[in-house]
């Protein structure tokens, strides 16, 4: 099974990338860059997932529809 959730993105004012899922309550990641924070915050859907007892071990997880803003 796939869950898909999407992602906002934003910046901080250090500059690191700072990614939430709106769906998911508490469900944040911080990166130096896009890629290092899209794969916290893919750790942090699957933790939560699995805390809910809603994640099994074949499960895929995308982040998709990225709602970019800038500071």
């Amino acid at each position: 099974m796939t869950h898909e959730f999407a992602v906002a993105v934003d910046w901080d004012d250090r500059g690191r990338v700072v990614g939430t899922v709106p769906a998911l309550d508490d469900c944040i990641a911080v990166g130096s860059d896009m890629d290092e924070m899209l794969e916290m915050l893919e750790e942090e859907v699957r933790s939560q997932l699995a805390a809910r007892g809603r994640l099994g071990a074949e499960d895929d997880i995308e982040l998709i529809g990225f709602d970019l803003w800038t500071i």
